[in-house]
């Protein structure tokens, strides 16, 4: 039976060897750096800006709560955090479904018009006057950017071996957490301007979603459909980057420029990936990874208060935390593709956060409370993009990818989990919900070391199948069959 990934032979015996492309040569090394440099320009930055204003547009309504939001748009003291958790009411559930619908119509085309879609909702809260219209808004917020984010790590995954992809996630992943920091940035510029027709927070709804719009103007005009039809390469370096993405996942080589870019999703994709109960796990786990980055998102600005800094220079205040986030996180995802290891990288990221929680929780100082603020969102952020780019890496099939990766799109239920926790009746220290996110953080990090184990074990396991001889059924594919190593 002919394997589809690297089997080496020794005494007879098929072994199974971890398939990654490796540049072997200093003329694929240098073709690789052109590569890379050009997609990182023309894709991976657009994409980051427009992770920036995803991550803008979804958080501004906790930077418009610290003024007058509340009392104009004749809100109720918990509307706020009710709207947060009931963004995640379609946010999370379409996620798979976006996905799939991205990789069928183009990530490029399908990006592009959820941009505009939920700019044009986000310049709509401006005309908040009720606790309905709110509501409403946010609901139709969450489905408008449902998929953004799994798709943009979709499409990165196709367009990135697995062990560079891992840390240009991060650079993408990252803007969410320059997101908080210009957030904030943007905020206090923005609530300092005077209109005698609009209120400061209705100028900082129309502004950003204004920029959102032009951003998926841009998508449409810069980013490729695929490989083979990247403007920006030449015809040397296309064919080179479909070429190292067939060695990656063990595709046999061919000069056909379009064989990386089948769109059906069938039956068996789902089927498949719903029945991957590591990668279904890893998920669940990945909802106590991010919860605190959900959670800072929006509600920093208010933790900021309760430590003795009000009104817009609580924003202002909120951007050093998300810039050493930023830091932490690229500092985190470049290590892991350097190692080729993800899963220690991933708790390490959970612990250092769990060490910030802990002293935000026992401390009484507010300056030293908001110092580890800093250490906390250090590694918080780590956790969403090295998931991600594990379970891509693991997930050898496009299709099944592509569902794994929206599914993983579940682990936004943080979001709901967030604005339940953070009230207003435990401001202003915070502390309750602090101690619960710290909780489940541990939780998550048990889990996580346990699929890494259960990994281990799939592949000692495999690796005595292959010594006796015995490759596996037919039916086999992807990261079934027993030629497949687990990254871990």
């Amino acid at each position: 039976m002919k394997s589809r990934y690297t089997t080496i032979v020794e005494a007879g015996v098929p072994r199974a060897q971890p398939v990654s492309y490796l540049p072997r040569t200093g003329e694929e090394k240098a073709l690789d750096r052109g590569i890379d440099l050009k997609m990182d320009c023309a894709v991976v930055l657009v994409l980051a800006l427009c992770f920036l204003f995803q991550g803008i547009d979804r958080s501004n309504i906790g930077n418009a709560a610290t003024t007058s939001f509340v009392e104009d748009a004749n809100l109720g003291p918990d509307d706020v955090p009710n709207a947060v958790s009931l963004f995640a009411a379609t946010y999370v559930p379409l996620q798979p479904i976006s996905v799939v619908i991205g990789r069928r119509v183009g990530p490029k085309y399908w990006i592009s018009g959820m941009m505009l879609v939920w700019g044009g909702l986000s310049i709509a809260h401006a005309g908040i006057k009720s606790s309905g219209t709110l509501i409403a808004l946010r609901l139709l917020l969450g489905a408008a950017e449902a998929g953004f984010v799994q798709t943009s790590l979709y499409y990165l995954s196709t367009l990135y071996p697995k062990y560079k992809y891992g840390f240009r996630s991060g650079l993408f992943s990252g803007m969410y957490s320059f997101a908080g920091a210009f957030s904030g940035l943007i905020a206090y510029g923005l609530l300092q301007i005077d209109s005698a027709s609009l209120k400061n927070w209705q100028i900082l709804f129309i502004f950003e979603g204004a920029v959102t719009c032009l951003l998926g103007v841009l998508v449409l005009l810069v980013i490729p459909k695929s490989l083979s039809t990247a403007w920006f390469l030449t015809p040397e370096q296309r064919r080179h980057a479909v070429w190292r993405m067939q060695m990656d996942v063990g595709q046999p080589i061919t000069s056909d420029l379009t064989l990386m870019e089948g769109k059906a999703v069938s039956r068996r994709d789902w089927v498949d990936a719903v029945r991957d109960w590591k990668k279904m796990g890893i998920v669940i786990c990945n909802i106590t990874a991010i919860l605190p980055v959900t959670a800072f998102s929006t509600f920093l600005p208010l933790v900021v208060q309760g430590m003795g800094y009000h009104g817009v220079r609580a924003n202002l205040m909120s951007v050093p935390p998300f810039t050493v986030g930023a830091c932490g996180l690229l500092v985190f995802v470049y290590s892991s593709d350097r190692f080729q290891e993800r899963s220690l990288h991933i708790v390490s990221g959970m612990g250092l956060a769990i060490v910030g929680l802990i002293i935000m929780v026992v401390s009484k100082d507010p300056e030293l409370r908001y110092g580890f603020t800093h250490v906390c969102l250090a590694g918080a952020f780590v956790a969403g993009p090295l998931i991600a780019a594990w379970l891509a890496g693991n997930t050898p099939d496009k299709a099944t990818r592509s569902v794994v990766l929206g599914i993983n799109g579940y682990s936004n239920l943080a979001g709901v989990i967030a604005g339940q926790l953070f009230k207003k009746k435990y401001a202003p220290d915070y502390r309750f919900p602090l101690i619960i996110t710290m909780i489940l953080m541990a939780v998550g990090i048990v889990g996580l070391l346990f699929f890494r184990f259960a990994y281990m074990y799939t592949n000692k396991w495999r690796k005595e199948k292959l010594r006796e001889g015995d490759e596996g059924e037919e039916w086999r594919r992807g990261d079934q069959r027993f030629e497949f190593v687990y990254g871990l």
